[in-house]
């Protein structure tokens, strides 16, 4: 789940990742494939000479460090290793199979010493010293868990080896070929190198029984790539060091006294430790969720689910040699392995003090076995400066929810705090009291596509957003307030199929310091792209019937926040009251198109005609409206290709400019005025509403308090700054599928728009590909009734768009908007954007703002790799003649063998907020956080050899 304080005020703070949430998981998929796939078996322990729980050799890793031997006497064996042979096909199931073992010398030069040895009636030993290379081909893996695929052929280095079989021909012990069925085991001892597939173990002593896939590796070195994460194969390696691994069957393995990381070093920069760690596979038939009935692969069978269950005991985690973890036991499911914390975060700031974030593994702590798909952590949080948190959340994607079939994914969190301080929103808000001292929020987001029943093909989605106060979610959950959607209450059911879509819903009000519409139900009809008459016309349609429930926002009962709370026009009644709207709302929109075909010209008439009845308008009247909309779009494309231009300055390798002009010219007449309307559905988020409110007051107001936005009974807001009106210039009414009924009144305008694209072709010769070299995009509207529509000004609501990639790896890039009339908003950017993934990237921009707000805002972001163990990121954005200074970011990231730690800083000017952060995380992540954020990729520990 997400921890709480993610928004600027938390992301200022220090971040410290749990090496112990990241160790277990290699460890546990290490033992999955190197004690599974390599088949070590388990021993009596009394057959065993007692085991030294001390590791005391590295392998060989340096492919450029070549183990010395010395010279044995000679043999008339093959001083090359031939290339491996065909081997026999495998047998049909139920028949024999058949083995090879072939016997070559470890190294160029003499071959081994080998002697034949008959312990006992029908039984063979060939003692073998000197250095041998065993290869063993046509392996059975007859019960061996399926999700570790075939066992492959196995390639043997050891100084003396043991080799114990029958029915095999002595006469020839390079090459011995024997029914699968027969005994075959193998003793080895001195630098043992152990190869199968892309794993290699390296080990002191090794017992092998090939038949039975049973033995035991002592003094154990691993290196072994990571298994996929998430479908990405990572190429980095992890090493496992263990005193002794053992297979006690075919579903149960243990390894003693284990070690893992990436680090390549004798004393590694950091590992986790346990002394004992038990791999468990349960297997059980897979199931078809649609008919219950069981999976059949039609190549490989009966499909098997696997459990796969790690549990370990007297575990640490060491960073630099010294522990700092511990936990005496410890179980998981192999499908989310964790150590009992998922994450740790140490941050500080002026905001929340010094905080400890901790996440749990509820699962782990509780002893439950989790269900497959499903995730639950527990949260406690220390904030110095508030208090301490405490808190859940789940994250589900499964194929069933309780009884209900059908795929479905959802995630739920809930926290809260007794919080004893103060919130810091930013400027002008910066010591704003709470309204509740215990504070929290509850919430829960679910989708389900149900398959059979009554519902069959019906969508189901189900939403709590439950928030104890107006600043909670803003101070803690920052990112979520200012970019996710409103958190509702509700239910809603939907169903598509063909061109059409039906659904039902409700929701409630939970949160009241809000502006929300409860609709108590309500119901949507969508069918769209219908042709007509043989296709010579084209019908769509969208239908609504609910009972509309609309409640007004609270005033805050904050002194700071109520001196800068006013409702907005649309929020109150003629007597300056929250308006008391609720009652049925009925609406049906319907567009006929007329396409024609008038090439090179797609000419297509339209009509669109909307019926509206509401039980309460803005004053608790019944209201009725009829609209019409109608008009034509055009469009003609145009293309130019000359591939003689070439440019090495600008890497052209030819030229096409393509380009679509369009055009619409309509005409709307309305019944009603726009402003007679409440808004059931709501053309903004909460927290662009709550912005606006504070657009009117210090230190934002300007020219706009007391000019364009008078209080009263009711408020007055100018039309140029009314998002209704502008949402109605921007052409809202005119689609069927508007996400607002009320948005319509009377309106004229042209608009117009030119798409380009410039394309070339880059790349190695017979390899190339077509890119845009520039792009430029741009719209502008005419208002033949420019006094009524756009305040006097015959064209307005200028566009750009401009993307000009001189290089795979340099861009200018800029955009811009423009209102025409008198304070209107103007806006443009200008920047340059350099990227070179492995060394580096720097953005240098400037935007500027016009109208009644003014500001020239710079902004620069720089991230750059300064030698192969440093990169240095800082960003900055500085007020021409303004404010000033507005934030900094700084922060170094530290590339070592096995870790990469990152400390920085920043600053908030809007919050007067400093913070401090501080990273470590092992280099063999998939994705690490220090590339994410700088976007400069770290190879792979070991990537490179030792570094």
């Amino acid at each position: 789940m997400r921890a709480p304080l993610r928004g600027r005020g938390g992301r200022s703070a220090s971040r410290l990742n749990a090496i112990a949430v990241l160790l277990p998981q290699f460890a546990i998929f290490i033992l999955q494939f190197a004690i599974c796939n390599l088949a070590l078996p388990a021993l009596a322990q009394d057959a065993l000479d007692p085991i030294d729980p001390t590791v005391t050799r590295l392998p060989k890793i340096d492919p450029a460090v070549q183990q010395a031997q010395f010279a044995p006497p000679p043999l008339p064996y093959p001083q090359t290793v031939p290339p491996p042979e065909p081997l026999v096909p495998a047998a049909p199931p139920g028949q024999t199979t058949f083995r090879r073992v072939q016997i070559f010398p470890r190294a160029e030069g003499m071959g081994p010493q080998a002697e034949w040895l008959t312990p006992s009636p029908g039984e063979n030993a060939l003692v073998i010293k000197g250095g041998v290379n065993v290869v063993i081909q046509g392996l059975s893996i007859d019960g061996l868990p399926q999700e570790f695929g075939p066992l492959g052929d196995i390639d043997i280095e050891t100084d003396r080896a043991v080799i114990w079989t029958s029915g095999v021909n002595t006469s020839n012990p390079t090459d011995l070929a024997q029914a699968s069925d027969l005994p075959l085991e193998i003793y080895m001892e001195g630098n043992i190198v152990f190869r199968q597939g892309d794993r290699t173990v390296y080990a002191d002593r090794m017992f092998y029984d090939v038949r039975r896939q049973i033995g035991i590796i002592l003094n154990a070195e691993l290196l072994t790539p990571i298994p996929q994460v998430d479908g990405y194969q990572y190429p980095g390696l992890v090493r496992l060091r263990a005193a002794a691994m053992r297979q006690l069957d075919q579903s149960h393995f243990v390894a003693q006294d284990g070690l893992v990381t990436s680090s390549r070093l004798e004393e590694p920069s950091y590992a986790f430790t346990a002394d004992t760690i038990t791999f468990e596979d349960l297997q059980r038939p897979a199931v078809d969720p649609r008919t219950g009935a069981p999976l059949v692969d039609p190549i490989a069978g009966p499909v098997v689910d696997h459990n796969m269950l790690v549990q370990s005991e007297n575990n640490y985690v060491y960073l630099g040699g010294v522990p700092i973890f511990y936990w005496p036991t410890f179980a998981t499911d192999l499908e989310k392995p964790s150590y009992f914390i998922d994450n740790v975060r140490l941050r500080n700031d002026s905001i929340f003090g010094f905080q400890a974030l901790l996440e749990f593994d509820a699962f782990q702590i509780l002893g439950m076995e989790a269900p497959v798909g499903v995730e639950w952590d527990l949260n406690l949080d220390l904030l110095t400066e508030r208090g301490v948190g405490f808190g859940t959340g789940v994250q589900y994607a499964r194929d069933t929810f309780f009884d209900l079939v059908g795929p479905t994914t959802g995630r739920a969190d809930a926290w809260f705090i007794n919080d004893r301080g103060t919130d810091n929103l930013g400027l002008g808000r910066r010591d704003i009291v709470p309204e509740e001292e215990f504070r929290g929020r509850t919430f829960w987001n679910h989708r389900q596509h149900l398959i059979g029943g009554l519902l069959d093909d019906w969508t189901v989605q189900a939403e709590v957003g439950w928030i104890s106060d107006r600043t909670f979610l803003e101070q803690y959950y920052e990112d979520e307030w200012e970019q996710n959607k409103d958190q509702l209450t509700g239910v809603r059911l939907k169903r598509t199929y063909d061109n059409q879509s039906i659904s039902v819903e409700a929701n409630g009000r939970v949160n009241d310091f809000f502006t929300q519409t409860q609709w108590l139900p309500r119901l949507d009809h969508n069918w769209l792209g219908e042709p007509l008459l043989g296709d010579q016309l084209t019908w769509f349609t969208h239908s609504t019937a609910a009972y509309a429930d609309i409640g007004i926002a609270s005033t805050p009962t904050n002194p700071t926040l109520a001196s800068q709370f006013e409702l907005m026009p649309w929020e109150e009644n003629a007597a300056g009251l929250p308006i008391d709207a609720a009652g049925e709302r009925l609406t049906t929109r319907h567009e006929l198109d007329y396409p024609l075909d008038l090439a090179p010209f797609k000419v297509v008439p339209f009509v669109l005609g909307d019926l509206y009845h509401a039980g309460d308008d803005i004053n608790g009247n019944n209201i009725d409206r009829a609209y019409v909309h109608t008009g034509i779009r055009a469009s003609i494309p145009f293309w130019y290709v000359d591939p003689a231009i070439r440019d090495a300055l600008f890497n052209l390798n030819g030229l096409a400019h393509k380009v679509v002009f369009d055009a619409e010219a309509s005409y709307t007449d309305a019944s009603r005025d726009l402003n007679q309307f409440p808004l059931y559905d709501e053309i903004d988020d909460v927290a662009f509403l709550e912005m606006r409110r504070r657009l009117f007051f210090a230190p934002f107001g300007g020219e706009l308090a007391g000019t364009y936005y008078i209080p009263g009974a009711p408020s007055f807001i100018s039309a140029k700054f009314d998002p209704r009106f502008y949402a109605l210039r921007s052409g809202l009414h005119g689609w069927v599928t508007s996400p607002s009924s009320e948005i319509a009144d009377d309106f004229a305008a042209v608009r117009t728009g030119m798409r380009h694209r410039l394309q070339t072709k880059r790349g190695p010769l017979g390899e190339e590909r077509i890119i845009d070299w520039v792009t430029f995009d741009s719209n502008a509207t005419f208002f033949p009734n420019d006094n009524r529509d756009n305040f006097g000004a015959v064209v307005g609501m200028l566009d750009y768009d401009l993307r000009w990639h001189l290089g795979d790896r340099f861009s200018v890039l800029s955009d811009g908007a423009a209102e025409t009339f008198g304070d209107g908003l103007r806006t443009a950017s200008l920047g340059i954007l350099l990227n070179r993934p492995m060394r580096g990237n720097a953005y240098l921009g400037v935007r500027t703002f016009g109208g009644i707000i003014d500001s020239n805002v710079i902004n620069t972001t720089v991230n750059y790799r300064m030698s192969p163990k440093w990169i240095g990121s800082a960003g900055a954005s500085f007020e021409i003649g303004g404010s000033g200074n507005n934030s900094q970011t700084i922060a170094f990231t530290r590339i070592g063998e096995a870790l990469v730690a990152t400390l920085g800083a920043n600053y908030d000017q809007s919050k007067d907020n400093i913070g401090v952060s501080f990273l470590i995380e092992p280099r063999f992540l998939p994705t690490l956080n220090a590339t994410r954020k700088t976007g400069i990729e770290i190879p792979p520990a070991g990537a490179f050899g030792l570094e």
